[in-house]
């Protein structure tokens, strides 16, 4: 990820293993740990908000993180136009069209393919192909394992942009994966992503994941104290309260804050606060 030293960084979706770089948090389900690998983490300013209806003012960020959420929203192009409005820059995760066929996320709502730059978007079929059996192998079997690290883009789509996110909506019958097709097959099979991702597999081989989650943590805690721009470049790193950045998700007016509420006089809509946390989901 592009992120610059004096960015200041939003990251949808965080849950349990938020970016070390994210300023500012949001997540739809805070209390609901179902479709996270943990309980989720709320160690920096963070709320609760649907990622199609985001409590930012326009370009708030300049750099918005999204990972593995593109794939479960109702409304893509609503989702996108969210992100492109509260921040100029950002980058996008979500499973490939293969991970999907393989592990059969019933809860996703999107298959997404990376084909010439645009992201393609496609209604998910559900159906599991393989049942459970590679949920299984990914968590009992070592070839399996490093097989998905070292072919990871066969798995994953990952997309960098900038001011604007080249995206397509796919009808039902369409494909934009042809796996007969010898260009397609060359990009997935192409020999550098395995060569970089058989360091990564070393690495993550090689250190225990307690060190791990301890460094991110640590990182985390560098980043909300500032530190980490006056390292680099000697750059001061933007710092801005959620007072300064929130509005209505609604209406976008501005919201007024009171001890446990927060209120839009526009629409005269009003949110909870909740253990810190302003809460803009129902």
């Amino acid at each position: 990820m592009n992120i610059r030293p004096d960015d200041f960084v939003l990251e949808i979706g965080s849950g349990h293993n938020p970016k070390a770089r994210s300023d500012v948090l949001c997540d739809k389900f805070i209390g609901d740990d179902e479709q996270r690998g943990g309980a989720i983490v709320t160690d920096r300013p963070m709320v609760e908000a649907d990622g199609q209806f985001l409590p930012f003012a326009d370009r708030a960020f300049d750099y918005v993180i999204c990972s593995h959420v593109l794939e479960h929203v109702k409304d893509p192009a609503q989702f996108i136009a969210e992100l492109e409005r509260v921040a100029c820059r950002g980058y996008i995760e979500t499973p490939s069209e293969i991970g999907e066929r393989i592990y059969g996320w019933h809860y996703h709502n999107w298959v997404v393919n990376l084909v010439d730059g645009c992201l393609m978007l496609r209604k998910n079929e559900k159906n599991s192909q393989f049942g459970q059996l590679f949920h299984r192998l990914a968590v009992t079997d070592k070839h399996w394992k490093r097989f998905h690290i070292t072919h990871h883009n066969l798995f994953l789509v990952q997309y960098e942009w900038e001011e604007k996110i080249n995206y397509k909506i796919l009808l039902e019958h369409e494909s934009a994966l042809d796996l007969e097709c010898p260009d397609t097959l060359d990009r997935l099979t192409a020999s550098d992503n395995h060569v970089q991702n058989e360091w990564l597999l070393l690495l993550k081989s090689a250190v225990p994941r307690g060190i791990v989650s301890r460094a991110k943590s640590f990182l985390a805690q560098l980043a909300s104290q500032n530190l980490l721009s006056k390292v680099a470049k000697g750059k001061s790193r933007q710092t801005k309260t959620l007072q300064e950045i929130l509005v209505c998700p609604q209406c976008k007016g501005q919201i007024t804050w009171e001890a446990h509420s927060l209120h839009c006089k526009m629409c005269e809509q009003t949110y909870r606060i909740v253990d810190g946390i302003p809460r803009f989901t129902f």
